[in-house]
């Protein structure tokens, strides 16, 4: 009798699945991830706790000073969010295919999870603070063009980095996530865009703070201090689109492939690969202030 012991090829797919993710998920190298460690189940809970601000205040020769109460912040982030793939292949398709199902929908899965984190990241869009939101009249969206005048692309961003700068947000490091429309209009306003061809070999992007230095995915180039990276998952409330600025603090996210195996059926002749995703996202209080997004109807 010949064992199956497929199962115990979880961790190692596990493994490798994540090491893909890495590679061509967009969001994960511009987000915070600092407690991920901290979550691997569903309902875990880690307290987050901030600083929050110091107060100046007006002296004169001789005066008395008074002393601030400190008052750090304390915010919970909680994993609430459990997905799963799983789909069998039956032992006669695999004697009659000539393509190894079996991997091919594994490739799919990695996939599938690429987009759920992208999309669970993005949908924190609607955490932006009201002053950093960019529309139209009456919230109306806007029909974007490559002109210079209120519908430009271009002056449009630059309304984005005008609210982040007035909301004292640091000009290193910001980021915007555009979609394929929109890469479209600015690849094609070489007067203000900057291609990432355009800026050599030397130009190179690391995922976040201390990590290995590379390419990073989806980077097309730099507009008034953001670095631009276009994703295909767009941004949507299903009849508004929306380009989305932020730095690494902006959003907090934590995701673990819990469980990822093979498996032989009992009740039939095949094979079953399941997996199991538990993530979630938040923007911390103190970081609402910087996101910003411009809505658009492109």
């Amino acid at each position: 009798m010949a064992n199956n012991l497929a199962a115990f090829n979880a961790q190692t797919w596990s493994k490798k699945l994540v090491q893909k993710l890495n590679q061509t998920n967009v969001m994960m190298g511009l987000i915070n991830r600092d407690w991920e460690g901290d979550l691997q189940n569903v309902g875990d809970t880690v307290q987050i706790r901030t600083f929050g601000s110091v107060a100046m205040g007006a002296y004169t020769k001789g005066g008395t000073i008074s002393y601030q109460d400190l008052a750090p912040t304390k915010e919970a982030f909680t994993v609430s969010d459990a997905q799963y793939f799983a789909f069998v292949v039956d032992d006669v398709d695999a004697a009659q295919n000539d393509i190894n199902a079996l991997n091919g929908y594994t490739g799919r899965a990695m996939v599938a999870i690429n987009n759920l984190v992208e999309a669970k990241i993005l949908s924190k869009y609607t955490s932006t603070a009201t002053a950093n939101k960019i529309t139209g009249a009456s919230n109306a969206a806007i029909t974007l063009d490559s002109g210079t005048t209120s519908t430009g692309v271009y002056y449009n961003i630059s309304k984005l980095a005008e609210a982040l700068s007035a909301a004292n947000v640091p000009e290193e490091g910001r980021w915007l996530k555009v979609h394929p429309a929109i890469r479209t209009l600015l690849v094609n306003d070489t007067a203000h865009f900057i291609r990432a061809s355009d800026m050599g070999d030397s130009i190179v992007k690391t995922g976040r703070p201390g990590a290995t230095a590379q390419t990073a995915p989806g980077f097309i180039g730099n507009v008034l201090g953001f670095d631009v990276y276009m994703s295909s998952v767009k941004i949507t409330d299903g009849s508004s689109n929306y380009i989305l600025a932020g730095n690494r603090d902006s959003i907090t996210y934590a995701g673990v492939i819990r469980k990822m195996e093979a498996l032989r059926l009992q009740t039939t002749f095949g094979d079953a690969v399941r997996g199991l995703v538990l993530h979630d996202a938040t923007v911390l209080a103190e970081y609402a202030n910087t996101l910003a997004y411009v809505k658009c109807t492109n």
